[in-house]
């Protein structure tokens, strides 16, 4: 950065206007025309001085360049102090009421055409949001919401799916399966997305290999209707969860596929939410609620899923579980 640059560029009215309004907003040229009533040509010009002396850079998006105030506070040496003390002189100047009118109407008119360009693509714009992002990221995001200090027990892990995320939010996972085999493939699953934070055990869901009350929540997610005794699993998931930890169930409701239930070998017909609700507060956990998980369509013929939530109770007496599987009910 040139100090003598940076005089020459703060030395014309005008592009000292244009400063304050890229630092404000990035915009182009000729949302830049709109704002100061002056042709392109000089515009134009006015830019490239401010652009040589290092104050303002551009991107081009389609046909379209947009400019903004580069951001180099930080940078040490004069230059670099100079440069600072300018944008926070730029900061403080309010501009002319003329100029924010102007700026309101151009930033208006990019209102419009964002609301058009939405309006145009509507009926495409869930599969060209999923085209770019993947049809999963929402969720992802929703984990954000929860501590990342929490240790996540995956019940019934299978092939690790739920593994990477888990990993990537919270302190610790311990992965549970009792099929060597599925553990194998989430043991690569680890390896080729380098989870070091993943603890694999192979255990008997009924028989958890974690201590008592070591994880913040517990996952058993479409694992109950596999084990042979789902309110022993049920009590081994209290038993690991922490007082005042979390329980998350995803699960089938009760149907009668054959064809699918043959297919999965499920030993179990899915359940009624409301009975395994009073089945997981009868095992110590209070405030079980469950809701209805919709799923996307499938060419196969698939029971309908819900899901429940619970907290393991600060400390279980026969009351306090009748009280629950009261509110329950």
């Amino acid at each position: 950065m040139n100090a003598e640059l940076i005089f020459k560029a703060m030395a014309e009215t005008t592009r000292r206007r244009l400063l304050q309004l890229i630092a404000k907003q990035e915009l182009s040229v000729s949302e830049l025309v709109g704002c100061l009533s002056q042709p392109q040509s000089t515009v134009s010009r006015h830019l490239k001085v401010l652009r040589d002396a290092g104050l303002i850079v551009d991107r081009r998006e389609a046909n379209t360049v947009y400019y903004s105030a580069v951001e180099r506070l930080g940078e040490n040496g004069a230059d670099g102090h100079l440069y600072g003390q300018l944008l926070r002189w730029i900061d403080e100047q309010e501009l002319p009421k003329s100029l924010q009118r102007q700026l309101g109407r151009v930033l208006a008119d990019r209102q419009i055409r964002s609301t058009e360009f939405f309006s145009e693509v509507g009926n495409r714009w869930d599969h060209l949001r999923v085209e770019a992002f993947g049809g999963s990221f929402h969720l992802e995001a929703l984990t954000a919401l929860l501590p990342d200090d929490w240790v996540v027990a995956d019940i019934g892990t299978g092939t690790g799916y739920l593994l990477p995320t888990l990993a990537q939010t919270f302190r610790r996972v311990v992965a549970v399966d009792p099929v060597p085999e599925m553990l194998d493939v989430a043991r690569k699953r680890c390896r080729a997305e380098n989870l070091r934070n993943v603890s694999l055990r192979k255990g008997d869901l009924s028989r958890l290999p974690i201590d008592d009350a070591q994880v913040d929540l517990a996952l058993a997610v479409l694992v109950l209707h596999h084990v042979p005794a789902p309110e022993d699993a049920l009590a081994e998931f209290s038993r690991v969860v922490k007082p005042g930890g979390r329980l998350l169930i995803v699960e089938q409701h009760m149907h009668r596929i054959a064809s699918f239930h043959d297919r999965m070998r499920d030993r179990w017909w899915g359940f009624e939410p409301g009975k395994l609700a009073r089945t997981v507060a009868a095992a110590g956990f209070e405030i079980v609620r469950h809701r209805e998980l919709p799923t996307e369509s499938s060419a196969m013929e698939t029971p309908d899923l819900f899901t429940l939530t619970a907290r393991r109770a600060n400390a279980v007496n026969r009351s306090d579980i009748e009280q629950t599987i009261a509110q329950a009910n």
